[in-house]
């Protein structure tokens, strides 16, 4: 009986001491800004306000970003850690470990973007951290360009079977701003910064520390302060280059406005050498009318013939033309055939003709009346 009693009291004394609180889940909390698990870069939003879910197996985090567009949404930073996660929230769900497909991209931004036509770059970029993906689309009535990037952070696999490099990190971005290029917003995938980390020996999702650079230590080696390498480095000998040879020629002829003097070569015919034969004689015909006794036999000088000159003119005979006369052709008259038979003939070959004396200058003569 009595330990009935002494077990009663201790149970109204347990009651007593319970307080009766609130038992919290893993609902979402908003934490400060300093304690945000990834951070903009230098120059970038804003951060407006962190919120923070807690599950299992990892721990997620909405870094709300500050944006300047018109379309619908805000801008963020998300951030999931997968490592062992200690919650003292009961019934707490577990995060999916999987990677992130294009098809679960695509859905992700049809509710992000609703009015908006993203198209996923097929290129390969990476940051500080490995190899990411991005989609990027603009709205052209409101001018808004967006980028939505995700990224997945995990060692190698050969490490992973070791148990000594284990955990990952998924970061998805969603960044709008009015009259962005694309450039500027690839700056955000590309400079923000992660700073969590799980308290365990195992979790190591960023592989082996890169080795050291083999410069470092090294003679002849300088390694340059941040911002004033240019400023630092010697000097490198500039060599003026050579003047193209075009360019002078063509400046050249343009000073040169006097005309060059032409070259004048006289060409002086080819007159073929042509034989001119001794000119014909004129020969004077006998007169038909005259009576017998009175015809003229001619005489001929003893010696060496005299051959009357070039100039020299011949007689004429009566008006009443009973005399027939023949004058010679000028040699630039004469035929082809001529100068081919003269040309063809020898010197030696041609004999000269004599002409008879015109007249025998007597009283009893007949041209003694004409004279």
């Amino acid at each position: 009986m009595q330990g009935a009693f002494l077990a009663l009291g201790a149970s109204a004394l347990s009651g007593c001491t319970q307080t009766g609180g609130l038992k919290l889940t893993s609902a979402p909390t908003e934490i400060a800004a300093e304690k945000a698990l990834a951070f903009p870069p230098p120059g970038g939003p804003a951060i407006v306000s962190v919120i923070e879910r807690n599950f299992s197996n990892a721990v997620q985090q909405d870094i709300i970003l500050a944006t300047d567009a018109s379309i619908s949404g805000q801008n963020y930073i998300q951030v999931r850690y997968f490592g062992p996660a200690s919650t003292p929230f009961a019934g707490a769900a577990r995060l999916p470990t999987g990677l992130m497909t294009t098809a679960q991209a695509v859905g992700e931004m049809r509710s992000e973007f609703p009015t908006i036509r993203m198209s996923i770059s097929p290129s390969f970029v990476q940051n500080n951290y490995g190899a990411f993906a991005y989609a990027y689309g603009t709205n052209p009535r409101s001018g808004d360009a967006c980028l939505y990037g995700w990224q997945q952070i995990k060692a190698p696999d050969n490490q992973v079977r070791t148990f000594h490099y284990l955990g990952r990190i998924q970061t998805r971005v969603r960044f709008c701003q009015t009259g962005a290029s694309r450039d500027e917003l690839l700056s955000m995938m590309y400079h923000y910064t992660l700073t969590g980390a799980f308290d365990s020996i195992g979790w190591n999702p960023y592989g082996n520390v890169p080795p050291l650079d083999p410069s470092v230590g090294q003679l002849g080696r300088p390694i340059y302060a941040a911002g004033s390498g240019a400023r630092l480095q010697p000097p490198t000998p500039v060599v003026a280059p050579a003047a193209p040879v075009r360019t002078a020629i063509r400046s050249l002829e343009s000073q040169n406005t006097r005309p060059a003097a032409r070259r004048v070569e006289i060409v002086r015919p080819i007159v073929p050498a042509v034989a001119i034969p001794s000119p014909s004689m004129v020969t004077r015909q006998p007169v038909t009318d005259r009576p017998p006794g009175a015809a003229m036999e001619p005489q001929t000088q003893s010696g060496t013939p005299q051959l009357p000159g070039p100039a020299a003119t011949p007689a004429t005979g009566p008006a009443n033309g009973s005399d027939t006369l023949q004058t010679p052709r000028p040699t630039s008259q004469l035929g082809q055939q001529d100068l081919t038979r003269v040309s063809s003939a020898s010197p030696m070959q041609t004999r000269p003709i004599i002409p008879a004396v015109p007249c025998t200058i007597s009283p009893t003569s007949s041209c003694a009346g004409d004279m």
